[in-house]
């Protein structure tokens, strides 16, 4: 039997990544609803988000700036007096030192909406080594082109029309989110039918049931300054509870809840998604994200190095008949990358018959 086609109302049906980062090449032939992505440690998975992310700005703004700046390639300098950030735009491509034959490309299979940057010294656009930290704005100039035919544009400034409309994607990061960041996603949700889906998700987690979530002001007329807290209303009492003392897990699929909401008609990139979510419980939060993500019109992406990701992942798309899940193994052979997409009728096999594929 034959694969099933790509999902084409998706943004991205299928991708393909080339010299960003670490990734020379990389072609994904098919993206699902949801997709999973599982591999060895550095093997590209966290890049593929970084890619995504980077793709649905359409290079209008400076996101591939705030991705380098999250991993660790932004520095501080002194320039009179004054601090500022550099951020060393050079490693975004995979070869340097740059020339501008060299360019990232990141988009679907058949390229019709590849977002392309190539990068350059000196403004007569010829190739010549800069130490580093340079003063960006006199040494390294950015072109970038969105889809086929669109033409090359220098920096991130779209003068000429049409301009292309950047897809709202947000991300959670490996680490528990804080206090500020499921903050402002209750703040955009509360009052809505979405805030009652996070909290159906936060009581799938919880070993208590919480009828109230609000982000209120700690010790309120003590003069304490501090962040608002995102605090509880537990069933049987009469006080708050912070949310983070129900534990990890809890607090993660509440914020990834609120994130779905929140990439309405968009993506949700999701780091090391099994972080906090106890082995029992992967199947119903997976169970939750396809649903939601479905509801919402979300793409997700995620990545994960727990068998009981997988596993969880798999039983929640087989489940989910309307929902397509798909896992997607990036693993290095002698020639670089080779992606291994499994839907769900392979799915089924791997948690029946546990197959690694991690």
């Amino acid at each position: 039997m034959p694969d099933p086609q790509p999902d084409q109302s998706l943004h991205l049906p299928s991708l393909v990544i080339k010299n960003f980062r670490g990734i020379d090449e990389l072609t994904i032939p098919r993206l699902g609803r949801v997709t999973l992505l599982a591999g060895k440690n550095g093997v590209g998975k966290t890049t593929v988000l970084d890619a995504v992310r980077v793709w649905a700005d359409r290079g209008l703004t400076n996101e591939f700036s705030e991705v380098l700046a999250d991993r660790g390639d932004a520095f501080i300098r002194n320039s009179d007096s004054q601090k500022r950030m550099v951020v060393d735009r050079t490693t975004l491509f995979t070869d340097r030192p740059i020339s501008p034959e060299i360019t990232i490309s990141v988009g679907p299979i058949d390229g019709s909406n590849a977002l392309k940057i190539r990068q350059f010294y000196s403004k007569d656009k010829t190739s010549r080594p800069v130490p580093f930290p340079m003063d960006v704005s006199e040494y390294l100039h950015l072109e970038v082109r969105f889809g086929t035919s669109g033409p090359w544009r220098e920096g991130l400034h779209f003068l000429l029309n049409p301009v292309p409309t950047a897809v709202p994607c947000n991300i959670l990061g490996p680490n528990r989110p804080t206090d500020e960041t499921v903050e402002e996603y209750w703040n955009e949700v509360a009052l809505t039918s979405h805030e009652d889906r996070a909290l159906e998700a936060l009581n799938l987690i919880a070993d208590v049931v919480v009828e109230r979530v609000a982000a209120l002001e700690p010790f309120a007329g003590t003069g304490v300054i501090q962040p608002r807290r995102v605090m509880a209303k537990v069933q049987d009492t009469d006080y708050q509870v912070p949310l983070r003392t129900l534990g990890d897990g809890a607090y993660r699929a509440y914020a990834v809840a609120l994130a779905l909401a929140k990439s309405s008609g968009g993506f949700l990139l999701i780091d090391e998604a099994e972080n906090g979510i106890h082995h029992s419980i992967q199947p119903k939060f997976w169970n939750m994200v396809l649903q939601t993500a479905q509801r919402n019109n979300v793409q997700v992406i995620a990545t994960t190095h727990s068998w009981d990701c997988v596993t969880g992942f798999a039983q929640a798309a087989n489940e989910l008949e309307d929902v397509e899940g798909v896992l997607v193994r990036i693993q290095r052979v002698p020639i670089g990358l080779r992606a291994i997409t499994y839907d769900e009728s392979r799915l089924e096999n791997i948690a029946k018959h546990g197959i690694e594929v991690r």
